[in-house]
């Protein structure tokens, strides 16, 4: 089967000093994909109770059983297993016993927004097999890539139905990608349907169709995910995290934590990350 190949173009802008030009036989959209915490714990206690976290979960049990809740749906953890928990997946979580397992939290940028919340599994093959065992003695320096394996194949195992069947339109990554830039800044529906080329009337129909999200929410989600992160993984101020997120203050900040993921900043940071 002949590759199709688009018309002859040039890959640099007018007037740039650089010369490339070819033929495009393959374009594939680009992804992103941050590592936030690798360890092997084990536990003598794991009673979590709704918890919704802004990152995907990957849980490798080792030893002991767990029992997880999505929407009254129980699903036990077990040694021979891969678990996979997308982003904003409330679930709660017991053990009767000592639990011991592996975790990795990471994201994945834009294509957070379309995972479908749930648990996803797979049995530990082979090659999954022997990224745990390379990371039993893995350094982490100077960057994780056991971990960073592990993931990219836990992910490809993923069935279809834990992702959206949209495929976003450029004019919509474009502004997914503006509002993503500038949490911090006070900007609009305007603002970004002005980065993407369309009237905020098509840039709503496009978001709601295809993200199922209005422009905003979607910001205000961007907001909260990273207002989240850094009220985990750093020790700025409540105070500071709402102003680099965006927010007015930190009191608006705590209502709309409290209003969209049911918690307040203090509680977050203090909360379980396992």
């Amino acid at each position: 089967m002949s590759t199709k190949k688009e018309t002859f173009f040039s890959l640099v802008p007018d007037g740039s000093p650089h010369e490339v030009e070819g033929e495009r036989e393959v374009m594939l959209p680009g992804m992103s994909l941050e590592i936030l915490a690798t360890r092997k714990i084990r536990l003598q206690r794991w009673n979590l109770h709704q918890l919704i976290d802004p990152y995907w979960r990957l849980y490798c049990p080792v030893e002991g059983k767990a029992v997880i809740t999505i929407d009254k749906v129980e699903t036990t953890l077990a040694p021979g297993k891969i678990y996979l928990i997308p982003p904003r997946t409330a679930f709660s979580s017991s053990i009767q016993e000592p639990f011991t397992k592996w975790y990795v939290h990471f994201i994945l940028g834009r294509s957070d927004l379309l995972s479908v919340p749930g648990v996803y599994s797979y049995p530990v093959d082979d090659t999954a097999e022997g990224f745990l065992a390379s990371l039993a003695s893995a350094r982490g320096e100077p960057y994780n890539w056991e971990s960073a394996a592990l993931v990219v194949h836990s992910l490809g195992k993923l069935p279809s139905r834990a992702w959206t069947d949209q495929k976003l339109d450029n004019r919509v990554s474009k502004a997914m990608e503006f509002l993503q830039a500038n949490l911090a800044r006070r900007i609009n529906a305007a603002d970004a349907a002005r980065s993407a080329g369309v009237s905020v009337r098509n840039l709503n129909h496009l978001f709601r169709s295809q993200v199922r999200m209005a422009p905003m929410n979607v910001l205000l989600t961007y907001r909260l995910d990273r207002a989240c992160h850094l009220l985990r993984h750093t020790d700025q101020s409540i105070e500071q995290v709402a102003e680099n997120c965006g927010f007015p203050n930190r009191y608006y900040f705590s209502r709309m934590l409290k209003q969209h993921r049911g918690i307040s900043p203090a509680a977050y940071r203090k909360g379980q990350l396992y």
